[in-house]
């Protein structure tokens, strides 16, 4: 299965869902064979891991056709960083992609800002990929606040060809903190609120894609 985080919006946190995807997967009971495909070239996910490597985790930089990368492997899973503002480079990688990731700020900006990242993935949907599945992912939300369904609701009205995942990312300390040591939060702290989301996030990749539970 090949997972792109994309979005021609920065700041989104594209980076920090891809490295908590990938070591999430990665610690998994089975330790399954994944890969993170670094397509930016500011290197965020391959400087942040830079030391602490796993057995089972690969890392590749692939800041120029990445799908060139991609479609030499073989892991079970293959989560891709791309970069905001390269248009070719990130819809290479969804081009190659089973599930792309769109994660989305709760700003009525960013909500606004995900129009490129819609249009061009329905034409790579159109054109390249017909069996492609694209979920938007709400990021940082305020802890203890109505705002994430308010956020969901008008993405859900505005872009109605991509579907809103019904887990929601909260703008938690321990997403930096975990980071600052290369961990992903369940590492960090697996009974923190921030693992928890990350495992209900990875337990509905599964239900989206219709795959075997990744073990």
């Amino acid at each position: 299965m090949i997972i792109s985080i994309v979005s021609q919006k920065g700041g989104v946190g594209k980076s920090t869902v891809a490295i908590n995807l990938v070591l999430a997967m990665a610690g998994l009971p089975g330790k399954p064979d994944v890969a993170l495909v670094d397509a930016d070239e500011q290197r965020s996910c391959l400087d942040t891991l830079a030391g602490h490597e796993r057995g089972n985790l690969t890392l590749y930089a692939a800041p120029d056709k990445p799908h060139k990368t991609i479609e030499k492997l073989k892991h079970r899973v293959i989560v891709v960083d791309t970069p905001p503002h390269s248009h070719e480079v990130a819809y290479q990688a969804a081009a190659m992609s089973d599930l792309v990731i769109v994660p989305c700020q709760p700003s009525p900006l960013d909500v606004r800002a995900m129009a490129t990242t819609v249009k061009a993935l329905e034409v790579i949907r159109e054109k390249f990929n017909p069996g492609l599945q694209c979920r938007f992912l709400v990021n940082r939300i305020t802890p203890r606040t109505t705002l994430a369904n308010e956020i969901s609701e008008t993405l859900e009205r505005i872009y109605p060809t991509v579907p809103v995942l019904e887990t929601v990312l909260h703008d938690r300390q321990a997403y930096k903190q975990s980071l600052l040591s290369g961990l992903s939060v369940i590492e960090y702290d697996k009974r923190s609120p921030a693992a928890q989301e990350i495992g209900q996030l990875l337990l509905e990749i599964n239900a989206t894609m219709k795959v075997e539970t990744i073990k």
